[in-house]
């Protein structure tokens, strides 16, 4: 699949330096009104809808870039000339494979959900991407960028259309939609800020017969970074008198990459809620990443104040989709703490685009903004199921997962014992409840009436459940904890095990056709023994502690 670049109608705005710092020093009111205003930290008891699978999209800031794997922060050697150590992948973490980060965002976020992560960040990212990944369109604003040149670095600055697809291909982001209960995207920032610099380059080295920029392009071309690049443009500019020029390109550069942001950004949501209607999405904003960063040490030229109302539009924008759809939620993440920038350090260049992006305590905060952002749960409707009912979380995600129902709209009769029907039932919805017609129908006691006929049908065939003679099934016999397990396991495929029951002190009361489900569902975390060391396999089971199995399983899952 090849994307096409679009060209977008030429781009004009006001260069007056006046009305531009009068339009930053408005902007920076609102950005500070804001920060202000974001969501102070949640006291821990805020109970959260169940998502089973929480997917992070986003570049490398949701991929948890500048943060080791271990989870301590970047080891940053100001010491050494040989500033490449601190690219060693032992210290610095970036997120190419979509490993996960302990101390990053994505983690702190899936386990306060106690949520499946699919991890689906990756450095570099912009919303250009992603919605290539969803409709195979590729806008981008600059003709001149000819994707995988050698003008830019594909590892960190970009990607080739083959990398796009080879990418699309290993993490199939429309799949990962389609099951998904939870997205967060965390894109604007490389569409906006961070890939601008590379196209400032080229803009200020193209045609040039200065030797200073020649050799700026050809230190580009010999696969040079691109901060360290600038850092030489920067410096070329000051001793030339060419700083205004370079503000003037990069605003200009700005505000035509934010028109793109917006355009790419919509196709985006509109696509992700086609394919996934019901899902939920946090739109995470962006910060400044340029917050503490200044082209010169006077601070006469503070990109900063040029990205701050630009700041304010992208989040404005993200923001602007809680009005269009139920299940859009913005998350503020303005105050995000970062690494600090020092103009003077040796390794200024080198090290700013790592710097910019946050530390554990930003991650924390990041996390604990998406986590505000999100609705509070409704209350189940069951009158006969106290909120502090022990089973109440796992009897939360099975019902608002469509798997089980209340005996009535308002009661669950927790203590009721599940029946072989009501059992099948719920594996059934589980299966997302197939077309039964022209399956074998075997039991004369399951009239074709029955409320649960179809998924009787459907279990006898799938072999996951068996009738007490060829023709009776016993639709209303209660199950016992083995029966259920054996039921599960099957519905499971019936894997391998290699386990025992030996920690069980009534082991030998569990009959070998139960044996190897037991040993399955023991491993697999989706039964437990009672206090007493016991299996209790003959146990009837009750509504309740269906409700907890199911969920367990359905989580392991």
């Amino acid at each position: 699949m090849t994307g096409s670049l679009i060209k977008l109608k030429p781009y004009e705005r006001n260069s007056d330096m006046n009305k531009f710092k009068k339009i930053i020093s408005i902007m920076l009111v609102f950005v500070m009104i804001a920060a202000l205003c974001a969501p102070v930290m949640a006291d821990g008891s805020k109970k959260y809808p169940a998502y089973k699978y929480y997917m992070c999209v986003g570049d490398s800031i949701a991929a948890g870039c500048a943060l080791t794997k271990d989870g301590s922060e970047t080891y940053f050697d100001n010491e050494t000339d040989d500033y490449t150590t601190v690219y060693n992948p032992d210290y610095i973490y970036y997120g190419y494979d979509y490993s996960t980060v302990p101390k990053a965002y994505h983690s702190l976020v899936a386990n306060e959900l106690d949520s499946k992560l699919l991890q689906c960040a990756r450095s570099g990212l912009r919303a250009v991407e992603f919605r290539y990944f969803l409709e195979g369109v590729y806008n981008d604003y600059d003709e001149t960028r000819s994707w995988g040149n050698t003008y830019f670095d594909v590892d960190s600055n970009g990607f080739s259309m083959a990398d796009l697809d080879a990418i699309n291909a290993s993490v199939n982001y429309t799949e990962m939609i389609k099951k998904t209960d939870l997205l967060s995207v965390n894109v604007g920032s490389n569409d906006v800020f961070s890939f601008t610099l590379g196209v400032v380059l080229t803009e200020m080295t193209k045609d040039s017969d200065n030797d200073q920029l020649k050799a700026i392009k050809d230190f580009l071309n010999k696969g040079g970074s691109i901060g360290a690049a600038f850092g030489k443009l920067v410096e070329f500019c000051q001793t030339t008198g060419m700083m205004s020029k370079l503000m003037t390109v990069m605003t200009s550069t700005f505000y035509k990459a934010y028109d793109q942001f917006v355009d790419n950004y919509d196709a985006v949501m509109e696509k992700v809620y086609e394919i996934n209607p019901d899902i939920t999405v946090v739109g995470v904003g962006v910060f400044n990443p340029f917050k503490h960063f200044r082209l010169s040490a006077d601070n006469q030229y503070d990109i900063s104040a040029v990205a701050l109302p630009i700041v304010t539009a992208i989040n404005n924008h993200i923001k602007s989709f809680e009005n269009k759809y139920d299940n859009f939620y913005y998350a503020n993440v303005v105050g995000t703490e970062t690494y600090d920038m020092n103009y003077d350090d040796r390794y200024f260049w080198e090290y700013f685009g790592l710097k910019v992006h946050p530390t554990i305590a930003g991650h924390e905060y990041m996390a604990q903004q998406i986590l505000d952002a999100l609705p509070e749960r409704e209350p189940l409707p069951f009158t006969d199921v106290p909120e502090d009912a022990w089973y109440y979380d796992e009897l939360y995600y099975v019902y608002t997962r469509g798997i089980m129902n209340g005996t009535t709209e308002t009661t669950f009769s927790p203590d009721n014992t599940s029946t072989r029907a009501q059992v099948v039932t719920v594996l059934y919805r589980m299966a997302g409840s197939p077309d039964v017609s022209g399956l074998a129908e075997p039991f004369k006691d399951v009239p074709d009436d029955y409320w649960c006929r179809d998924a009787i049908i459907w279990g006898y065939n799938e072999g996951i459940i068996k009738g007490f003679t060829q023709t009776r099934f016993a639709p209303t016999e209660e199950v016992t904890r083995a029966q259920l397990v054996t039921m599960l396991y099957r519905y499971a495929g019936s894997p391998d095990v290699t386990g025992d029951l030996s920690v069980f002190t009534d082991a030998a009361d569990i009959a070998a056709p139960y044996r190897s489900a037991a040993v399955w569902a023991v491993e697999n975390g989706v039964v437990q023994g009672y206090k007493d060391g016991s299996f209790k396999p003959d146990l009837p089971i009750s509504r309740a502690q269906l409700a907890v199995i199911l969920a367990r399983y359905d989580r392991s899952i």
